[in-house]
């Protein structure tokens, strides 16, 4: 448990860092590489906070003079259970927090598809349906994706996990507007988009006490809109790029009504001028081997080094011996009561008392060196 605290809390740091050092990047060198990149970057973010329970340890043992403690082979203290025990507290409220969030976020998507998809009906217009089987072989998608009508979304938009839908308005369509929303709706499902929403909101369940998060998940959002408008409008002639600009343009007309944005892919206004303006630039830079080395620098938060296993030096009598443990090194002493020293013989009369047990002359009391703790 006390393990499982640490490696959240140490993530929780970590990732809020590497939140902040992101936003910092993406607003002065990240500009020169795609938005592709720049979308994509954040699943290094995503995956190091999902795995926060997995650690490595490396130790190292050094030697440096320490302090005994006195513990012996019939009773143990142990002083850190009020710090366990608020430990627990802490898990459980967390836990708690995991569950009511995730299943509030969850229960409340399952009955809005739900609603969705009862009340939709399938598109009657020939050319709609046309142009949507052109562009799912334009594109290579080979998994089956109903595209249906519905009057209970404020804006075209693809739902669904494992089993997808697009639907769009009940409104007439010219064809170049109805080509430029598919296709922007199909390349999310392309990208697998809503697969990557659902994680960050698995990651907002599990740190939801992190404002940091909720940040990351609205910069995620609006990067996953300009890796799309660039996939679409990718090798396209300016004129078609003017289309599909003014295509954003009319979404301005509708409202986002369902405010299922995490779980939904819309065709919508989102950051609309900083993508009306990105779409007249040139595609940047892959960043590839940038990429690579942020992740593998990542890697390195899960390394736990323990530079310092202390090893007593000063022994209290002769007779002593070396215990071996993990990643630690003590040189014990052995003492009967009847043979320890007075300060000895008191600390362990101190013991007895508190269990209830009459020191005999044959116990045996061993001293051996730790970090002043007692566990």
């Amino acid at each position: 448990m006390n393990v499982l605290f640490e490696n959240l809390l140490r993530t929780t740091i970590v990732s809020s860092l590497g939140i902040c050092i992101l936003i910092f990047l993406k607003t002065c060198l990240f500009k020169i590489f795609s938005k592709k990149f720049n979308y994509y970057i954040w699943l290094i973010v995503l995956f190091r906070t999902l795995f926060f329970s997995i650690s490595c340890s490396i130790e190292f043992t050094t030697k440096t003079e320490e302090s005994y403690t006195l513990i012996d082979n019939i009773t143990n203290f142990n002083n850190n259970h009020a710090d366990k025990n608020l430990t627990f507290l802490f898990v459980c409220i967390w836990i708690i927090g995991v569950i009511f969030y995730l299943s509030h976020i969850l229960i409340k998507y399952i009955r809005f598809k739900n609603l969705i998809v009862d009340t939709s009906f399938e598109v009657e217009d020939e050319n709609i349906t046309y142009t949507y089987k052109k562009l799912l072989t334009e594109l290579n998608i080979k998994r089956d994706i109903p595209l249906r009508i519905t009057d209970e979304l404020a804006s075209p938009a693809g739902i669904g996990l494992f089993k997808p839908y697009i639907f769009l308005l009940d409104l007439p369509y010219d064809k170049e507007n109805i080509y430029w929303i598919l296709k922007h709706e199909l390349t999310h499902f392309k990208h697998r988009d809503i697969l990557i929403k659902f994680i960050v909101v698995f990651v907002k369940s599990i740190y939801w006490f992190n404002p940091f998060v909720y940040i990351m998940s609205k910069k995620i959002n609006s990067d996953c809109e300009l890796c799309c408008d660039e996939s679409v409008i990718n090798e396209c002639s300016p004129k078609q790029k003017k289309e599909y600009a003014l295509t954003i343009l009319h979404a301005i007309k509708l409202s986002n009504l369902n405010n299922m944005g995490m779980l939904v892919t819309e065709f919508t206004k989102t950051n609309l001028e900083i993508r009306i303006e990105s779409l007249g630039k040139r595609r940047g830079r892959r960043g590839i081997i940038l990429a690579i080395l942020i992740f593998i620098g990542s890697c390195f938060s899960f390394i736990d080094i323990n530079a310092q296993a202390p090893i007593k030096k000063k022994i209290l009598s002769r007779n002593k011996t070396v215990t071996p443990s993990t990643g630690f090194s003590f040189e014990t002493t052995d003492y009967t009561y009847a043979t320890a020293p007075e300060d000895v013989r008191k600390l362990y009369e101190e013991k007895c008392k508190k269990i209830g047990k009459v020191p005999r002359d044959t116990d045996k009391i061993d001293i051996y060196n730790t970090d002043n703790t007692i566990e």
